[in-house]
């Protein structure tokens, strides 16, 4: 068993608040390790007498990831860029983003060489290939086209 401390806050309604009350807890919990996170909540009611809200009696721990999604290797992309000389889109799909967005600026990239300077406007993340080239398939099809230009549309009126 490991030590976890987390912190409660108290806002008087159970959620989560930077200007409430922060309380350090400590508990015992198998396969973690310590870390600290306000929406972490630890221990019960009877242990917090004078608490404004009414803590759960079961515990909430930290995890040292999010998931294990981040310790694998295999990671895929699909990715949009928006040229700037025609106003025009690039859907792609890649396993290394930084790399591919470094040849597009650089004009590696057929496709958009002549395109440039290109700004990528949105980006995807999957675990599995087959799904992000599905994704990017989609996109790239009349309704994934006008599905992502509602998705983005704040962001694509703010570069005309």
């Amino acid at each position: 068993m490991t030590k976890v401390c987390c912190s409660w806050y108290n806002t008087g309604i159970g959620g989560c608040s930077s200007t409430a009350e922060r309380r350090p807890v400590e508990a015992e919990v198998a396969g973690s390790i310590p870390v600290s996170h306000p929406r972490v909540r630890l221990g019960t009611p009877e242990n917090d007498e004078g608490s404004r809200s009414t803590r759960p009696s079961h515990i909430y721990y930290c995890m040292s990831e999010t998931s294990d999604v981040s310790l694998l290797q295999a990671r895929f992309y699909v990715y949009i860029l928006c040229s700037f000389k025609d106003k025009g889109f690039y859907i792609g799909f890649t396993n290394n983003l930084k790399t591919r967005l470094t040849q597009h600026a650089k004009g590696q990239v057929d496709s958009t060489k002549l395109r440039l300077p290109v700004r990528l406007i949105h980006y995807e993340y999957f675990i599995n290939e087959h799904d992000a080239k599905a994704r990017e398939e989609f996109l790239k099809s009349g309704y994934g086209r006008r599905q992502f230009q509602q998705i983005l549309k704040n962001t694509l009126k703010n570069l005309k």
